[in-house]
């Protein structure tokens, strides 16, 4: 095995571009991925920062008292209408958006700036306001008589941005979620069956939130695209190693080997311990550089390192049964093709579906379970949650998972290898 695997190093620290593919590239992606998304998975909102003009065109208190007059006229009890009264100036959207956008998260991104309609576009046009946020003539009228009555079409928020950019589209984005609260309210009181169902802003506030679960600082973009390179580019040693089995057996390495007496499970395991032992270099490497180039990993605790150390044993392991896999296939079949479509088309795949590229937080939770049972996106989510100190036990299901898959690929290339007499 030592021989085999002492082969194998040398034979890839000789092939340049490989060795660029494996180490190089990984660390210039992380590099340019790091900066310029810096900050953003960190909680820095000052990328973020934008100017944000109001045009207000709708008139709060009237709309209130117009919507209490009608229901004065309806012949409601004067109970009924004092308490629909009270639920309007709680649930009045204006006054909601305004808090919104005062809140303390949403001051340290947006500065709002009320301006009539003509300086509103004239400020966008000079570029003084990032984008513009109309409220219609009667729109608390319509959006009251929307949610507490279920009357009436509803009104509309109008946003206007001279270009789409990541700001405007946390904005829109923003909005939308805003718009689905008010839906909410309207859902709650249709599901209440009374008329003056409605939620108030203390209770919308009980409906969901966010939740601290560590006290951890947030993952930085270096910290996570370390974590996502490294994971991806990985996965290419296996290809490697696999075209390397094919290129000796075209030179007839492979079958001096064989009239050697080297049992062809034994060249197999050698590819994949060979696999294995490159791929966690591979990671102890980058991870390295990019702690002490970037800060992204303090040296915190043997334990800490440990941990890390773990999964990415277990995760080289199982390159290295990829490895072993993708040998099998290439001699049996004699091509190496198999390798070609690995590396060009499938590490593609399972880099997406992992979260390699991007945080799969907002995608379906169909495509993060897929994700998390590949095993780059198993082994991504165990950093990220070792990262935050939440312990071996919520990491040990994700690490499991890695442990099947390699166990599958490995019975998998036994069963596909040629025996001694078919080689």
């Amino acid at each position: 095995m030592g021989t085999f695997l002492k082969k194998d190093i040398l034979v890839l620290i000789r092939d340049r571009s490989e060795l660029i593919v494996l180490l190089a590239m990984p660390f210039i992606l992380l590099t340019i991925l790091g900066f310029s998304l810096r900050g953003l998975l960190g909680g820095d909102t000052e990328a973020l920062h934008m100017n944000v003009a109001i045009v207000q065109n709708d008139h709060e208190e009237e709309g209130i008292a117009q919507f209490v007059e009608d229901l004065k006229a309806s012949g409601l009890p004067d109970e009924a209408v004092e308490a629909l009264e009270q639920t309007a100036a709680e649930v009045s959207p204006v006054t909601l958006l305004h808090k919104m956008f005062a809140s303390n998260e949403v001051r340290e991104i947006i500065e709002m700036t009320e301006l009539n309609e003509a300086a509103a576009k004239q400020q966008l046009k000079e570029g003084s306001v990032d984008a513009i946020i109309t409220i219609p003539n009667n729109f608390t009228y319509r959006i009251l008589n929307k949610i507490i009555l279920d009357q009436a079409s509803g009104s509309e928020l109008e946003i206007t941005v001279n270009e789409y950019s990541m700001k405007t589209n946390m904005l829109e984005n923003m909005m939308e979620s805003f718009v689905d609260t008010l839906n909410f309210e309207k859902a709650v009181a249709q599901a209440a069956g009374e008329s003056g169902a409605a939620i108030t802003e203390a209770e919308a506030t009980e409906v969901g939130g966010v939740e601290t679960i560590t006290a951890k600082e947030p993952i930085s973009s270096f910290q996570y695209y370390t974590i996502g390179m490294a994971v991806m580019f990985v996965l290419f040693v296996g290809s490697t190693i696999s075209s390397k089995a094919f290129v000796e057996k075209k030179q007839h390495v492979f079958h001096r080997i064989m009239l050697s007496g080297t049992s062809p499970m034994a060249y197999l395991s050698g590819k994949a311990i060979a696999a294995t032992v490159i791929s966690f270099l591979q990671l102890v490497i980058l991870f390295s550089l990019s702690a002490l180039l970037f800060q992204s990993f303090s040296f915190e605790s043997v334990e800490f390192w440990a941990g890390m150390g773990l999964i990415s044993l277990l995760l080289s392991i199982c390159v290295g049964g990829f490895a072993a896999l993708l040998t099998a296939l290439s001699t049996k079949w004699d091509t190496d093709s198999v390798s070609y479509v690995f590396a060009g088309g499938l590490v593609t795949i399972l880099a997406f579906a992992g979260g390699s590229f991007f945080p799969t937080t907002g995608m379906p939770e169909i495509v993060r379970e897929i994700g998390n049972w590949t095993p780059n996106g198993a082994a991504l989510t165990a950093y990220l949650q070792w990262m935050q100190g939440l312990g071996m036990v919520a990491v040990w299901p994700l690490l499991l998972r890695i442990i099947i898959i390699t166990v599958v690929l490995l019975a998998l290339s036994i069963l596909v290898f040629p025996k001694r007499r078919s080689v």
